[in-house]
């Protein structure tokens, strides 16, 4: 089966106790997987962690969507202007994760500002972990603009309750697979949502593929469930836009 990876990640620099870290090592191991494409997001904090990216992925020749860090319209220098947002997603077909706590850059509507808009109507995805999402706030934005698209990666099970009803009443809110490790935690969400609400995701390096890829090819799902999963909402999500 293809798989193509919506929550990939990598470092620069190597780190002690991981067996794949930085980006060729995790590109290695995808491909040695099967891991035909990846959305690739640089981990780092350093302020030219978004230039890494658009280098990585340039190089790539295709196999590679960047993933950039999205600050709100606040300071210049460390974020996009309109024609450079655009820019990116025209011609990059990037995709953007936001940090509401880390960054201390909460999803509102005004602090995103003209930044919403524009990625909803160049239907871009846009990821969060819901670690740092405050679904209330989320909850503010999609009544506003319902066509954002955002996918929510890294789910709780404790949490599931919250989540999975936010999807069910918001559209355009899609989940990843790395964190779902709950008894038959892929077969129960796609009963309840649908096989067009997930994508598969690892988050490597942080976690090692192979459970994701596993719990996948045995799960109870339909081989054309599977198939959707597998790469095909990542295609009409990240290639297609449609």
């Amino acid at each position: 089966m293809v798989f193509k990876d919506i929550n990939s990640n990598f470092y620069v620099l190597g780190r002690p106790m991981q067996y794949a870290c930085t980006h060729d090592e995790v590109a290695d191991m995808s491909r040695r997987n099967g891991i035909v494409t990846r959305a690739i997001y640089n981990l780092d904090q350093a302020a030219d962690a978004n230039d890494v990216t658009r280098a990585y992925a340039a190089a790539s020749q295709g196999a590679e969507y960047p993933v950039y860090r999205l600050m709100p319209p606040v300071y210049a220098e460390e974020t996009f202007s309109r024609e450079q947002l655009l820019n990116a997603i025209e011609k990059e077909k990037a995709l953007f994760r936001i940090h509401p706590k880390k960054y201390a850059a909460p999803l509102h509507t005004w602090l995103y500002d003209w930044m919403l808009p524009v990625l909803c109507e160049t239907r871009t995805p846009v990821l969060v972990s819901l670690q740092e999402l405050d679904l209330n706030d989320a909850a503010a934005v999609k009544e506003k603009y319902p066509d954002l698209r955002l996918v929510i990666t890294n789910t709780d099970q404790w949490l599931n309750r919250q989540y999975v009803q936010f999807a069910k009443y918001f559209p355009n809110v899609y989940f990843d697979t790395s964190n779902t490790i709950e008894y038959f935690g892929i077969e129960n969400m796609v009963e309840i949502l649908g096989a067009d609400k997930f994508l598969f995701g690892t988050y490597v390096p942080e976690k090692e593929p192979y459970d994701k890829m596993f719990q996948l090819l045995y799960c109870e799902l339909s081989r054309e469930q599977k198939e959707l999963i597998a790469h095909g909402n990542f295609e009409r999500l990240v290639e297609d836009r449609v």
